[in-house]
């Protein structure tokens, strides 16, 4: 399906007879552009012009609204491709935008991949592409917040128009796929949780459902499981299973996913003492692994008891595969050996569970049902890694030689195109706010900086991200003149 090409509409806002208008207690006279408000004490010129840009800017806001509503495919026009002009000035008043223009937060929006409340995460798995480390960083609710209601204010001058471009195709010509907005990048999901100025804690439900109210934005939850000794993370995924579970929480997000792989620390560390003929240690740390994912999943149980729950629920395996040298620990082999040894754990919960409380299973029926689809959720194996982050160390570290994705071609193109137009990529580029508010130009490998920050009250210093490249995206190359393509690019 293809939809009109709207941006190429041109419109002179028509202003009514009335030469006064009031927004927000102050009255501009248009035509003398002089302040009626004896009680400001700001700059009044700057404020009248402010002012005065944002009531041009809201005219053609709300045409354009009701204008977009008559063409068809409507809700999949995406804002990166309207023409911004007409549209400077409506940011105006909004706190977490002040000092950015109208094509920065155009430029923004373009994908919003990631608002990473919080930075660093203990797990260190030996393939992490983030290349993540313990850290303390993270922002506060009020700051999170500041991101979003303005994000939500923008959105209503718009008339609520799509700011994400939420479905568009993927780059290898796929149908309509939902795009999220993560709320971490090198974070594990179950650790996200964060503290207003008072001490009060939100934890992911309450930041999934504010992404999801104020932005129009689904995320995804992400774990790599947890220690079954510790009581605040285990009571934590319990809250998060049945809040879940329900169709209309789940609502919130696009996926809720397991990570189960053959990098985790614990059996990284578990090979390395069988190479050293340490055998005692190795069962111990592996069982120890095997241990954390199969309490995971019996945990997640109640995602597996409504259908729309079920769909979104992945346990995501991987390993290398058939094509990897020296890779006999960390290879489908391996893998497959982690897997049969997890199902039977969770069997041994589920048996325990129908003999004693009944938690989860009411009787045998349940237990085949759970465990018939627990095994197809871990027979595909993802063997489609790639070289960033920690994998080339770990790689090294064992002396493992695979095929591996490389992203060097691509970040050559996304320089490229920044350097031509500064907007439009033949990489479907993204965005990643920090949790100091910078802003960066993103693939899923590469990082470039960019010269946007949003006004938070935190600015300070963050940890570095993984693979952060020298090319600067400035702001000069996000204002210049757009080059515009026909939205059958984006949707077919």
């Amino acid at each position: 399906m293809k939809i009109n090409n709207v941006h190429n509409i041109s419109y002179n806002p028509i202003y009514s007879n009335h030469n006064v208008s009031k927004v927000e207690n102050f009255y501009i006279d248009k035509d003398n552009l002089t302040l009626k408000n004896q009680n400001f004490k700001g700059n009044p010129i700057s404020e009248i012009k402010g002012i005065y840009q944002y009531l041009k800017a809201q005219r053609y806001a709300i045409w354009l609204n009701k204008y977009m509503k008559t063409q068809p495919n409507y809700e999949q026009f995406p804002f990166r491709n309207l023409s911004m002009e007409p549209l400077e000035g409506l940011q105006y008043g909004i706190k977490v935008f002040k000092g950015l223009t109208i094509k920065d937060i155009q430029y923004l929006c373009e994908n919003l991949h990631v608002i990473a409340v919080k930075r660093g995460c203990n797990n260190m798995c030996g393939y992490c592409y983030a290349d993540a480390k313990p850290s303390k960083r993270e922002m506060s609710w009020e700051d999170f917040t500041t991101i979003t209601k303005g994000f939500k204010t923008f959105r209503k001058r718009l008339g609520d128009l799509n700011l994400f471009g939420e479905n568009l195709p993927d780059l290898g010509g796929n149908p309509l796929i939902p795009r999220s907005t993560g709320l971490f990048y090198d974070a594990d999901c179950m650790n996200l949780a964060i503290k207003d100025k008072k001490g009060k804690l939100y934890d992911f439900t309450d930041l999934a459902t504010e992404l999801y109210n104020s932005l129009g934005r689904r995320t995804i939850f992400d774990t790599s499981g947890w220690e079954p000794k510790n009581e605040l993370l285990q009571k934590r995924a319990e809250k998060y299973a049945e809040y879940f579970s329900k169709p209309e929480n789940m609502e919130k997000l696009n996926g809720f996913n397991l990570s189960f792989n053959t990098f985790n620390a614990s059996y990284i560390a578990a090979v390395k003492a069988l190479k050293k003929g340490d055998k005692a240690r190795y069962l111990r740390l592996k069982d120890k692994f095997t241990d954390r994912i199969s309490n995971a999943i019996y945990t997640f149980t109640p995602l597996l008891t409504n259908e729309k729950s079920d769909g979104k629920f992945m346990i995501i395996t991987r390993s290398f595969g058939i094509n990897a040298q020296n890779a006999e620990h960390f290879d489908f082999a391996a893998m497959f050996g982690l897997i049969e040894e997890v199902l039977e754990k969770v069997e041994n919960l589920y048996q325990k569970d129908l003999a004693s409380g009944q938690k989860y299973v009411k009787n045998e029926h349940e237990l085949k049902a759970y465990m018939s689809i627990i095994k197809k959720r871990l027979e595909c194996i993802d063997t489609a890694l790639n070289s960033s982050g920690r994998m080339k160390q770990f790689m090294e570290t064992f002396k493992i030689k695979a095929p591996m994705q490389d992203h060097t071609e691509t970040t050559k193109l996304m320089i490229e195109d920044l350097e031509e137009n500064g907007r439009y990529h033949r990489v479907l580029a993204k965005r990643l706010i920090d949790t100091d508010g910078k802003v960066y130009h993103m693939d899923y490998a590469r990082f470039f900086p960019t010269e946007i920050q949003l006004n938070i009250k935190d600015k300070t210093s963050t940890p570095p991200l993984a693979n952060l490249r020298d090319f600067v995206v400035k702001k000069d190359l996000i204002n210049q003149p757009e080059i515009r393509g026909s939205m059958s690019d984006f949707i077919e």
